[in-house]
């Protein structure tokens, strides 16, 4: 059998999955909306898609921190974010491959803190802030 025909067999059968799987009332909401974002940049694709429908603030948030990480970070700790799976598996999607921790009691070596909404931690060192939250360290 040609590649050809294997990546056309195995397109249907996801083709086929989708819709066995997906309620036919979402199909053409789903097919507007990747009609729609296809053409922009992948945070933009990934913010108009449903694995961050839950949060969309909250995935704003972690690109934002992700873009802003000094280079010489050696892993993040989110403070604020719901306490949930989804919330830290998005974290650990979008910071990968850096570890992530949720709420530490302290920071370890060459972590910086990724603080979600606007509370601010006494003593610590904001390196840099926006409108869903802060990347911080603390003062040494």
């Amino acid at each position: 059998m040609s590649r050809r025909r294997v990546a056309a067999l195995a397109a249907g059968l996801l083709l086929a999955l989708v819709l066995i799987a997906q309620p036919w009332a979402e199909l053409p909401r789903r097919l507007r909306s990747v009609s729609r974002f296809a053409p922009k940049e992948l945070a933009v694709r990934r913010l108009g898609g449903s694995g961050t429908s839950f949060d969309r603030g909250y995935f704003s948030f972690l690109e934002n921190a992700h873009r802003r990480l000094p280079a010489s970070a050696r892993g993040v700790a989110i403070y604020g974010a719901p306490p949930g799976e989804p919330y830290l598996y998005l974290a650990n999607y979008v910071l990968a491959p850096l570890p992530v921790r949720t709420s530490p009691d302290s920071l370890p070596e060459g972590w910086v803190a990724a603080i979600y909404g606007s509370r601010r931690p006494p003593g610590a060192r904001i390196l840099a802030e926006w409108d869903e939250g802060a990347l911080a360290e603390p003062e040494r």
